[in-house]
């Protein structure tokens, strides 16, 4: 071997027996010196610019590495090839899987690629070698096919092995929801009616009401918005539209104290003298009732605007 082979060997080694044109190009190597090794059968072409150290194993993550290294950053392993890496039970080997940005192409007849909008907000982790998406995206990702029931068992698995947390399902959930991303209904719908009373913290609660508000098209709300007359503090609202004179407070399990609620009311009461309309919403109400909850926060919001107009 070469004084390049031999500086390329443990590139190969932690990728799976595969170099890119960039690895080759980073290490003093030219495309001359491609293209010899591949004239003389010592490296073969695996997928566009990235090439496999001929009579070296070829594995199952070999095979969905080199498109993941093909398309270059930020493409990931996902779906349910990233299902199989994190070793979510339920989820085995298969077709290689990746996801790309949009506005990007990858196309091969064995892979499936998927065009992401968000790929940007999932964190990329590196399993046996291969970028793939974090395990909360990845359960978001399967949930666009799978049914509610394979969606719980791998939140469950998620949990049991600490690998998430309800905390982390919810934000990745708020991240992600937007009208018509798919998978983000399923995943609120199992989580809200999984998720156990005492483990959801207000702040789960509100990203919950959020990731709803977002999945239907409302108007972004501010979050923890506070509320001042002149300089007088008057209020910190869970979720509010200063222009349009709303608030909206969920009221989670702190609320069910006594202290809290004579706290709370003199607070209402406030809001509602400086002209603010107060919606209050329940754990069990967002929970069995979604659609009362997205149906009165619009009724709000058109008649703060026919107000106003």
């Amino acid at each position: 071997m070469g004084a390049l082979d031999d500086v390329l060997l443990p590139v190969f080694v932690g990728q799976h027996w595969l170099v890119t044109t960039q690895d080759v190009l980073d290490h003093g190597g030219s495309f001359g010196d491609i293209h010899r090794r591949l004239r003389a059968g010592r490296w073969e072409r695996v997928d566009r610019s990235v090439f496999h150290l001929v009579g070296a194993p070829t594995e199952w993550a070999t095979g969905v590495l080199a498109p993941v290294l093909s398309a270059g950053p930020p493409a990931m392993a996902s779906h349910h090839a990233a299902a199989a890496l994190h070793g979510i039970p339920g989820f085995g080997r298969g077709t290689p899987e990746l996801s790309i940005p949009r506005g990007t192409e990858h196309r091969r007849q064995d892979l499936r690629v998927h065009t992401s909008s968000d790929l940007d907000r999932c964190d990329r982790v590196v399993i046996d070698g291969v970028p793939t998406t974090d395990i909360s995206r990845t359960i978001l990702d399967l949930s666009r096919r799978s049914s509610d029931k394979r969606v719980l068992r791998a939140m469950e698995w998620a949990r049991r092995t600490d690998r998430a947390s309800w905390s982390n399902l919810i934000a990745t959930l708020a991240r992600h929801a937007r009208r018509g991303r798919p998978g983000i209904q399923r995943m609120r719908r199992v989580i809200s009616e999984h998720a156990h009373r005492d483990e959801i913290t207000d702040s789960d609660f509100e990203l919950l009401v959020l990731s709803l508000m977002r999945e239907v098209g409302l108007p972004e709300p501010e979050l923890h918005l506070r509320v001042l007359d002149g300089g007088r503090f008057v209020a910190e609202v869970d979720l509010g539209y200063p222009h349009l004179k709303i608030a909206i407070e969920l009221d989670g399990r702190i609320h069910l104290d006594e202290d809290v609620r004579e706290r709370d009311l003199p607070r209402q009461n406030d809001l509602v003298l400086l002209g603010w309309t107060v919606l209050r919403f329940t754990w069990k109400r967002f929970t069995e009732r979604p659609d009362l909850v997205v149906a009165e926060i619009r009724a709000a919001i058109r008649t703060a605007g026919s107000l106003s107009a």
